[in-house]
């Protein structure tokens, strides 16, 4: 949302009970030993043995390049994503099926569910109950570039990543990156979580890639002078725009041609706060408008304002 000249449009919208505001102004892995189909009978024997050593084994699926881990919720036919962090969600039991064919499978509530290829599209990925199907096989060779694809039995297509937060389906093997999976075995403890603003702007930033935008940088400055607003809401307890942050950043030296601001005030994560923006259409202009740099300022535990500028 925005407005001409140095006059500021103010928006609030009510999102899972806490009020937002918006506004604008213009101025490593697992070593297998899986083969291709056609290697010799004595490689497959050797490979067979590997697997049998490896079945059962809890492992994480990290794509190679980011290294996030293939997660599922608990829910019957819940997809399969991808996540920056590691809990009980993304850990799955390497089984081995026979015939040289794996399932990645977890117990939930004693039951067991599985990976499962849709067979409705052939592309979709579901965490769903064990019935023995080949859509609920997987076969894995290792990529002589590093990594291991994971083969659908069924008609040997890949596990493919499409980035943090977005389902993983199955794709024509291409070889890419994005086809190639590091297997970490063993519990891992979880990474020490990305502070709010790298969490924030990481997100924001796949946002904008989604609407054919150019990424934004993180600036100390317009944090600072976020920071105001932030002060301000957690004051009053309540979302706006309390403060002329625009001014505030030119007067720490900040050259301000575009401004935007969105402020939330309720939740308690950064992920919480983002859901909120992203669901109201002004708040998801601002987010991916026009701008090159943003600053985010949290304040107590439930006061959160960012700042958009080009300079």
């Amino acid at each position: 949302m925005k407005a001409t000249s140095t006059r500021t449009a103010r928006v609030r919208a009510r999102s899972a009970g806490a009020v937002l505001a918006a506004c604008a102004l213009s101025v490593g892995g697992l070593a297998l030993s899986a083969v291709p189909a056609n290697a010799a009978p004595a490689a497959t024997a050797a490979a067979a043995a590997s697997r049998t050593a490896a079945a059962d084994q809890v492992i994480t699926i990290q794509d190679r390049q980011n290294h996030n881990a293939l997660a599922s919720a608990d829910g019957e036919g819940s997809r399969i994503v991808a996540r920056t962090y590691r809990d009980s969600s993304t850990r799955f039991r390497l089984a081995d099926r026979s015939n040289g064919r794996v399932a990645l499978t977890r117990d939930v509530n004693g039951t067991e569910r599985v990976v499962e290829m849709d067979l409705n599209d052939g592309r979709s990925t579901q965490f769903i109950h064990w019935w023995a199907g080949d859509n609920q096989q997987w076969t894995l060779e290792n990529a002589a570039e590093g990594g291991t694809y994971l083969h659908n039995a069924r008609d040997n297509r890949c596990l493919t990543y499409h980035g943090q937060d977005r389902e993983v389906t199955v794709e024509s093997c291409d070889g890419s990156m994005s086809q190639r999976f590091d297997l970490v075995t063993g519990i891992e403890q979880p990474p020490t979580t990305p502070a709010p603003e790298q969490r924030f702007l990481q997100r924001l930033n796949e946002l904008r890639a989604q609407y054919g935008r150019a990424a934004v940088r993180s600036n100390p400055t317009l944090a600072q002078a976020a920071q105001c607003n932030a002060v301000q809401m957690d004051q009053r307890h309540v979302s706006g725009h309390f403060c002329d942050s625009a001014a505030v950043a030119r007067g720490l030296g900040y050259n301000v041609r575009n401004w935007g601001e969105i402020a939330f005030y309720g939740p308690t994560t950064v992920d919480a706060a983002f859901d909120g923006w992203v669901k109201s259409p002004q708040h998801l202009g601002i987010m991916i408008g026009d701008y090159t740099e943003v600053g985010l300022s949290r304040v107590g535990t439930a006061s959160w304002n960012a700042d958009f500028a080009t300079r």
